[in-house]
C-alpha cells in the first residue's frame, strides 16, 4: 500500500515539472550514449592498433639510422643519412637469417602537376618490400 502511494506521489509530480523531467530524462540518454560511443571507439583504436602489429610480422627487424644533433640539440632517431643501400645488400649477404632486405629511400620534394602543387614526403622500396610486408 505504501509503494502504491510513493508511485502515484512520483507520477503526479513528474507530470507537474513535465519539461524539467524531460529535460533531465534527455540528459542521461545523452550522458550514457556518449559513454558507450567513447567507450566503442576506444575498442576500435586498440583493435587497430594491435592488428597494424600483427602484420608486422613476429620476425620483422627495422634498422634505422642513428639522430644528429644541430647546435647541441638532438634533432632525432632516423634524421642522420649514415645508412646506405650497401648496408642492406651486405645484411643480406652476410646474415644467413635474413630472408630478405629492402632499403627505404625518404625525400621531401614539391610535386607539381598542372596548375597544382604539394609538398610532399616520397618514399621508395625496393622489390623485396613485397615479400617482408
Amino acid at each position: 500500500m505504501k509503494l502504491l502511494f510513493i508511485l502515484i506521489i512520483a507520477l503526479r509530480e513528474i507530470r507537474r515539472n513535465a519539461l524539467r523531467s524531460l529535460l533531465t530524462a534527455l540528459g542521461i540518454i545523452i550522458g550514457v550514449g556518449a559513454v558507450i560511443s567513447l567507450v566503442s571507439i576506444g575498442q576500435g583504436a586498440r583493435a587497430e592498433v594491435e592488428e597494424q602489429v600483427n602484420r608486422l610480422g613476429q620476425n620483422v627487424v627495422l634498422v634505422f639510422p642513428g639522430s644528429r644533433q644541430l647546435g647541441g640539440v638532438s634533432i632525432g632517431g632516423g634524421s642522420a643519412n649514415t645508412l646506405t643501400v650497401e648496408d642492406a645488400i651486405a645484411i643480406q649477404e652476410e646474415i644467413p637469417e635474413v630472408v630478405a632486405a629492402s632499403p627505404e629511400v625518404r625525400s621531401q620534394r614539391q610535386v607539381v602537376y598542372g596548375n597544382r602543387n604539394w609538398f610532399t614526403r616520397i618514399y621508395g622500396q625496393s622489390a623485396d618490400y613485397l615479400q617482408i610486408r
